[in-house]
């Protein structure tokens, strides 16, 4: 079987084995300001009703942003994307989405013996190191969750800064098939929704990944993590308190 182009080759890993998953349309850009932009403008052009989940990837971006606006180095050689997937429910549990996105990231890495911890809430470390950050909202109309958008990059071959790590140093490889990759990320993005109502598995796995050594902004060493609870928040404690933390879709 002949594959050309990238949109193909992620498609024929994505499919490859399984009969029955959710089709994606897929856009690929060789350089963009920012994939969040790119979905944007998509977004504004077509229908929202009844589509297909799509993403759209870049091979750079040069205004990748990550958690709070900060600046996202989105080189070559890395994975750069940000999705739109329907959803049109009242039943989907809202508060436990990115719980849920970073237990079937982690659970993808230990398939392949990568052994990878959760910084809550949206950020999947290898050691001391950042391999993963992605940023998730839902779109809501009154009481329905309308669709989700989700912006992922992933360090895969690409040159990092200090603070993060590639997925080709990790495994000692180069030149890591960014469409194997990226299919796996969206088979992680189909569960994650499609698995939504599975809300005693996913708080439980997740809390099997947590790190507890990375406090989130603005806690000092007085303060320790407890576990993921059952809304998706980070309990804190100390001597004398208890807080919880609830990360805003």
């Amino acid at each position: 079987m002949k594959v050309i182009g990238s949109s193909a080759k992620t498609s024929f890993f994505y499919k490859d084995g399984l009969n029955k998953i959710q089709n994606w349309k897929l856009i690929y850009k060789y350089k963009c300001s920012s994939t969040e932009i790119e979905l944007n403008n998509y977004l504004k052009k077509n229908q929202t009703k009844n589509f297909l989940p799509i993403a759209i990837f870049s091979r750079e971006q040069s205004q990748g942003f990550g958690q709070n606006g900060r600046k996202w180095i989105s080189q070559k050689g890395g994975l750069w994307l940000s999705i739109a997937y329907p959803i049109f429910s009242k039943e989907f549990y809202s508060d436990i989405f990115p719980t849920s996105i970073a237990f079937f990231l982690c659970e993808m890495f230990y398939q392949k013996s990568i052994e990878v911890k959760i910084k809550w809430p949206n950020d999947i470390f290898y050691g001391s190191k950042k391999l993963i950050g992605f940023l998730p909202k839902l779109i809501t109309r009154g009481n329905t969750v309308v669709y989700a958008r989700i912006g992922i990059g992933m360090n895969l071959n690409n040159i990092t800064p200090n603070e993060g790590i590639s997925l080709s140093n990790i495994l000692n490889k180069k030149n890591l098939s960014e469409s194997y990759w990226s299919s796996k990320i969206l088979k992680v993005l189909n569960k994650a929704i499609l698995h939504n109502k599975n809300k005693k598995q996913i708080i439980y796995g997740a809390n099997k990944f947590l790190n507890k050594e990375f406090l989130p902004s603005g806690y000092d060493n007085n303060w320790s993590i407890d576990a993921i609870d059952a809304m998706g928040c980070l309990r804190m404690f100390n001597n004398k308190y208890q807080k919880t933390i609830k990360l805003n879709l």
